[in-house]
């Protein structure tokens, strides 16, 4: 079992939902942070949410709501465990003003 860290950046460009991390094949994923910053002085909400691909179903787990100014939000308070072929989403209430990026563990299952 191989581990592996790495890094997903993101810019939400869209108010549509965003896939911002799909899990490997043969793979667990355990998403430690997802840090956003907000790069106006507008506020905008960003919801996460995630695929479970085994159930076909996309579950909201959490949101953050960004005041007025140019802050970063952590959308994560606990780890996050996903499996093969999940997918981690973002949505922002307002286009191109949210970037940021996921801090994830992929441990190789082969």
């Amino acid at each position: 079992m191989a581990n592996k860290y790495i890094n997903k950046a993101f810019d939400l460009s869209t108010t549509d939902a965003t896939i911002i991390y799909t899990v490997p094949a043969e793979t667990v994923a355990i998403v430690k942070t997802v840090q956003a910053y907000n790069d106006t002085a507008s506020a905008v909400t960003v919801t996460m949410s995630f695929t479970d691909a085994s159930a076909s179903t996309t579950y909201n787990i959490g949101y953050a709501a960004s005041s007025a100014i140019e802050q970063f939000e952590l959308l994560t308070s606990n780890l996050l465990v996903l499996e093969e072929s999940d997918i981690l989403i973002l949505t922002a209430s307002v286009a191109d003003r949210v970037t940021g990026v996921a801090s994830i563990l992929e441990q190789d299952r082969t």
